[in-house]
């Protein structure tokens, strides 16, 4: 790699030299034609700039005329021959090594972005230090940790491998996943991730997945399938492009041949002048300020622990009128806790929990895992599930000891006709309370266990940061409308829907769409998978996120900050503006000097001079992209 990297440098300062030597050539033939120098000195010189600058571009128009196909080449070949033709040596010369270095620096600034981006991400180590069988340590590729090895992190390397601290303490610096600004202390218990930097203290890591497992291979390959995916400005430029380039070789050959023709004209004065908007007529800066400025954004944003699955999705993000959020994991904390546990019939509570534990056992919800933590912390243990079914957004059905048993939501109970009078008091009680009901039952009711969450700190800001970038906000769940309400009421979010099951929450969103315009959905579920997938963005969180969730969103927050959700906004907004920005001083440039070149004001090299700075100043005004101002909103650190 170090090779290739050194390699590449070499090509560029070459290619750096090579040019500069071609410019010094041209400006000397330019400078031999204004001395009053005919014949072979201005000649030489240029004929030796073209050979030694301008020879790629001349390949490259020739092709295009040979296959027919216009482009950017063939209008620099075309200027330079008829400035040939004309005699003009010093500028044809002048032309083509302008142009020659205007590409290379477009090329060496897309370059930039992207080894930027790609820097950002390509961060975990290829070794690790892993425990053998034997209870020796030895340095192993990282390719080769399997699930449940343990792997030693010394002070100042970075961790190799997602898994669990088991030993040791320490501050790990998780900015390059997360995009958290501050080291987060890790002890026993804590997770880690690969391509954190380990600060100050050893620690031994049970690895909780493979190499390509980790957070921050999911991230390269989001990364690898964004390049694939361009954003619908980025395709109307090219195709632009595509009917630019002939429509400005018909308008230069007009503006040469026709006042000659018609009126009289010199026809060296007007193929001169043809020439000159020929060389304007180049769309470099045009096709070049939008793939910059959109990768520059992208890589600003994936520093931030944003990663967005393209430029498609960043050019939605810019779009959207309207954010919705599940409830349980996105808003709330999703560490349920089971506050209060009671039997409806006459039968111990015990011999209901050792069921609800063997129902919950298997199952990840949230719910279920709260409910098989306060069985342990009871003392009762599962028994053995003979059969197990899940109705996501409602609860689950198994078989233990022979006997059929249901547990779920309010919801799930009165599609099986089981909620009497005395229980739908109860659950309605407990959802005033902003507690979640969960009913344990057969045929008629047996337990029912209250949980409790906690709204995250930073919801309440969130929200209101979207208010304030003028984006409505809606709560999409499916416990009560009690819980809902009491939810959106802690956090600011405008719009609730309650008791809805996977599907319905879809639903939602497309009737958001219809109202408000373009929709993002944010969860962590696999509940939320058919939301995500409808909604214009889609957005889920890496650190705890189910991989149905990822694998849907179209962008991934590396930490579970709900204020990068405005951030992502801001920053898509951003880099659209800037967008806009570079067409309009583009458009301008080009109508200012083609006014000039009409009225013969300007000559080739001036031409060729505006293209290129032209291109310059939008590539330095797309790095902005990158660099997001801090006006209306609090960038999350």
């Amino acid at each position: 790699m170090g090779q290739a990297c050194a390699c590449a440098c070499g090509a560029s300062r070459r290619q750096y030299w090579t040019i500069g030597a071609g410019l010094a050539l041209a400006f000397g033939a330019e400078v031999a034609e204004w001395l009053g120098l005919e014949g072979m000195p201005p000649m030489a010189l240029a004929g030796a700039a073209i050979l030694l600058a301008g020879r790629g571009v001349l390949w490259q128009g020739l092709r295009a005329l040979l296959r027919l196909h216009p482009n950017i080449y063939l209008l620099m070949t075309l200027a330079s021959a008829g400035a040939l033709a004309l005699g003009k040596w010093g500028e044809a010369a002048v032309v083509l090594t302008l142009y020659a270095l205007a590409e290379l620096l477009e090329q060496r600034a897309a370059e930039r972005s992207e080894r930027s981006l790609r820097a950002a991400l390509t961060i975990a180590p290829a070794e690790a230090t892993v425990q053998s069988p034997d209870g020796a340590w030895q340095v192993v590729p990282v390719a080769q940790i399997r699930v449940g090895q343990r792997v030693r992190i010394k002070p100042g390397e970075r961790v190799p491998i997602d898994g669990v601290v088991r030993a040791g303490a320490s501050a790990v610096d998780q900015s390059p996943i997360t995009g958290e600004s501050l080291p987060v202390e890790k002890g026993a218990g804590d997770m880690v991730y690969a391509g954190s930097l380990n600060l100050h203290g050893s620690l031994e890591v049970e690895a909780s997945t493979t190499a390509e497992g980790t957070l921050a291979a999911h991230i390269a390959r989001v990364v690898a399938q964004a390049q694939a995916r361009r954003a619908q400005v980025d395709r109307l430029i090219d195709r632009f492009a595509q009917v630019y380039t002939p429509l400005m070789l018909t308008l230069a050959t007009g503006v040469a041949l026709l006042p000659p023709l018609l009126t009289g004209a010199p026809l060296s004065e007007w193929l001169y002048r043809g020439l000159v908007f020929l060389v304007l007529g180049c769309p470099c800066a045009l096709v070049i300020s939008i793939p910059v400025t959109l990768l520059c954004a992208l890589t600003g944003l994936a520093r931030q622990g944003v990663v967005v699955k393209g430029a498609a999705a960043l050019e939605q993000a810019a779009r959207l009128r309207a954010v919705a959020f599940d409830k349980t994991g996105t808003l709330t904390h999703g560490n349920l806790r089971v506050e209060s546990a009671q039997s409806l019939d006459r039968r111990p509570l015990d011999e209901h929990l050792t069921i609800a534990c063997s129902l919950a056992s298997h199952s990840e919800h949230p719910i279920a895992q709260a409910i098989r933590a306060y069985c342990e912390r009871q003392g009762v243990h599962a028994s053995p599930l003979e059969a197990f079914e899940a109705s996501p957004g409602l609860g689950v059905m198994g078989v233990v000891d022979g006997k059929p048993y249901r547990m779920g939501n309010h919801r799930f109970v009165e599609q099986h006709n089981a909620c009497s009078k005395s229980l739908e008091a109860l659950l309605e009680s407990l959802e005033s309370q902003g507690q979640t009901p969960v009913v344990l039952f057969d045929h008629q009711p047996r337990a029912v266990f209250a949980l409790s969450d906690t709204v995250r700190p930073d919801a309440a800001e969130a929200i209101a940061q979207l208010h304030a970038l003028g984006v409505q906000t809606a709560l999409l769940t499916g416990d009560t409308q009690a819980t809902a309400d009491a939810v959106a009421q802690r956090t600011g979010v405008q719009e609730r829907y309650a008791e809805l099951l996977p599907h319905e929450k879809a639903q939602v969103v497309d009737r958001l769409r219809q109202r408000h315009g373009a929709v993002g959905m944010a969860g962590d579920g696999v509940n939320d998978a058919p939301a995500l997938a409808s909604a214009d963005v889609g957005i889920s969180f890496a650190e705890r996120g189910a991989d149905l969730a990822l694998e849907t969103a179209d962008i991934a927050l590396m930490t579970h900050d709900l204020r990068r959700i405005p951030h992502l906004i801001a920053a898509a907004r951003h880099a659209m503006r800037i967008i806009q920005q570079n067409l309009a001083f583009v458009l301008t440039v080009r109508a200012v000097f083609i006014a000039l070149a009409l009225t013969g004001n300007a000559t080739l090299w001036a031409a060729i001079v505006a293209d290129m700075g032209s291109t310059l100043l939008v590539i330095a005004n797309a790095w902005r992209a990158g660099r997001l101002p801090r006006s209306g909103y609090t960038i999350p650190q």
